[in-house]
C-alpha cells in the first residue's frame, strides 16, 4: 500500500467483535508503522471531527469540503470500522457540526449497512428527470475517503475503512442476484481502494466473488499505479482495470498526491499484460494552458503502450465558476477558456453544465475525439455525465449515441455489450 502517515488513527468498538476485521486492521497498522490508536464509539463523532478537521468554514457554495480550499499536505486520518447490517443495533447519528462531511462521519460512527455499501445512480435521463446522459447503475463501496489530494475532490481528511469485507462481499453477491439486469459494478467511487492494497484485501475478496458469476463484472476504479497486488490474482476473467488519466500538468499540480501520467500509463500496461481488460477515462479534463499539446502528448504515450477497450471523456463540472477559480486557480486555466467561463457565470443552471459553457466543452471534447481517432480509430469514445445538446453537437464525431451508450463504468457496459442498444432504465 502507499507509504502513508495518518495523523490520527481511530478504531470503532465494533471492529473488536470481528476477528477477521481485527486481523485486517493489524496488517494495515503494520504497513503504516504501528501508530498509536484511539478507540471510539458513536458518541465520539465531534471529537473525531475536531481532531481531523476540516475547518467549519472550509466549504464553499456547493457545501462540499474540497481539498483545494485548505490544500493540506498531510495524509488523511484513518477510521477503522465495520458495517452494522442489523438496523436495530444502529444508533442515531449525532453531531453539533453542520455540512455533508460531518453528517457522513456521524452516520458511519452510528452504523451503516446497504445505504453505505451501494450508491444508486439510475439512467433517468431517458425519462426526462435529469439533463445529463449517464447509463447509471449501482456502485459498491467499502471505503469513504481517499489518500490522494486532488484539489477538486471532497473525499479528504479521513478514510473510513469497513473491515468486514467477507460480509460485504456476501452482501454484494445477494445484490447481484436481486439485480440481474446490472452487469458491471464500479468499485470504489468514494475512495481509491487499490492505494491500500494488498493489506486491505478487498481486491482479492471481490474478484473471487465476481468470478463465481456467469455475467457480472467488477471494475476497479482508480488513479493509482499500485497494481502489483492485482497482477497475480487468479480471478481476472470477471474483473476490469479502469484508470483515470490526466495530462502532466494536471497530475503534478492539481491532482496532488497522485501518480504521474507516465506511472498511470505503466500501471495500465502492466495490468493489460497480466490479462486484464483495461479501460481509460479522462476524468476530469481540466483545460490548463497548452492543454491541446499536453492532451496529444498524453494520448500518444497511452496508445503507444495500451489498447483500452473504451475511453470516456468528462470535462470538469459540478462546480461554479467561483469555486473553479478558488480550487484550481485562474492561472492554471487556459486564458481564453477562463474568460469564457467568467462570462458564462450565472447563466448555467444545470449542475453538470457548470462551469464551462457549451462551446468550450464541445471544443475540448472535439480535440480529444479527433486525436483518439487519429491514434486508435477503433477505440470507442463516450462522454460522461454530459448534457444531451452536447451529444447532439458532436454527433458527427462520436460513433455512439446516448441511446446506445457503451461507456467505461456503466451498469450494462460489460465486455461484449457494445452495440447492444439497450435502453431500459436500471430500476
Amino acid at each position: 500500500m502507499y507509504r502513508l502517515r495518518p495523523p490520527h488513527v481511530f478504531v470503532h468498538k465494533r471492529v473488536y467483535e470481528n476477528p477477521r476485521a481485527v486481523a485486517r486492521m493489524e496488517r494495515i497498522l503494520k504497513a503504516i508503522g504501528n501508530p498509536p490508536i484511539q478507540e471510539v464509539g458513536a458518541g465520539d463523532t465531534d471529537r473525531v471531527l475536531e481532531m481531523v478537521g476540516p475547518a467549519e468554514d472550509a466549504s464553499i457554495v456547493s457545501g462540499r469540503v474540497r481539498h483545494g480550499i485548505e490544500r493540506r499536505d498531510a495524509d488523511p486520518s484513518f477510521l477503522f470500522n465495520t458495517f452494522e447490517w442489523d438496523e436495530s443495533k444502529r444508533s442515531k447519528p449525532v453531531t453539533r457540526r453542520s455540512g455533508s462531511f460531518a453528517r457522513r462521519i456521524a452516520a458511519a460512527m452510528a452504523g451503516v449497512g446497504e445505504d453505505f455499501a451501494f450508491s444508486r445512480r439510475e439512467a433517468n435521463w431517458m425519462s426526462g428527470r435529469t439533463q445529463y446522459v449517464c447509463q447509471g447503475g449501482w456502485g459498491i463501496h467499502s471505503l469513504k475517503g481517499c489518500a490522494h489530494k486532488c484539489n477538486y475532490c471532497d473525499e479528504g481528511y479521513l478514510v473510513n475503512f469497513m473491515l468486514d469485507l467477507e460480509e460485504f462481499a456476501d452482501c454484494v453477491g445477494r445484490m447481484m442476484e436481486r439485480r440481474p439486469q446490472q452487469k458491471l459494478y464500479r468499485y470504489d467511487l468514494y475512495s481509491d481502494s487499490i492505494c491500500f492494497e494488498p493489506e486491505y484485501g478487498a481486491s482479492a475478496i471481490l474478484s473471487e466473488r465476481f468470478a463465481r458469476t456467469k455475467d457480472k463484472y467488477l471494475l476497479y476504479y482508480t488513479k493509482s499505479d499500485n497494481v502489483g497486488h492485482l497482477l497475480g490474482l487468479p480471478h481476472k476473467s470477471h474483473a476490469i482495470f479502469y484508470c483515470t488519466l490526466a495530462t502532466e500538468t494536471v497530475c503534478g499540480k492539481i491532482e496532488r498526491g497522485t501518480p504521474s501520467m507516465q506511472a498511470r500509463i505503466e500501471g495500465l500496461r502492466r495490468c493489460q499484460e497480466a490479462g486484464y481488460r483495461v479501460r481509460v477515462g479522462f476524468s476530469p479534463i481540466i483545460p490548463v494552458p497548452h492543454w491541446r499539446r499536453e492532451a496529444t502528448e498524453c494520448l500518444e504515450q497511452l496508445f503507444a503502450k495500451v489498447r483500452p477497450e473504451t475511453v470516456r471523456l468528462w470535462i470538469l463540472s459540478l462546480m461554479s465558476a467561483e469555486e473553479t477559480e478558488r480550487l484550481i486557480g485562474a492561472d492554471m486555466l487556459d486564458p481564453q477558456i477562463a474568460d469564457a467561463m467568467r462570462r458564462a457565470a450565472g447563466q448555467l443552471t444545470e449542475q453538470f453544465a457548470q462551469p464551462f459553457p457549451p462551446e468550450v466543452r464541445a471544443e475540448v471534447y472535439s480535440y480529444y475525439i479527433d486525436e483518439i481517432g487519429r491514434l486508435s480509430p477503433e477505440t470507442p469514445v463516450s462522454l460522461c455525465s454530459e448534457t444531451r445538446p452536447i451529444w447532439d453537437r458532436l454527433a458527427g464525431r462520436l460513433r455512439m449515441s446516448p441511446d446506445n451508450l457503451y461507456c467505461c463504468c456503466g451498469a450494462q457496459s460489460a465486455p461484449g455489450a457494445q452495440g447492444a442498444g439497450r435502453k431500459e432504465a436500471l430500476r
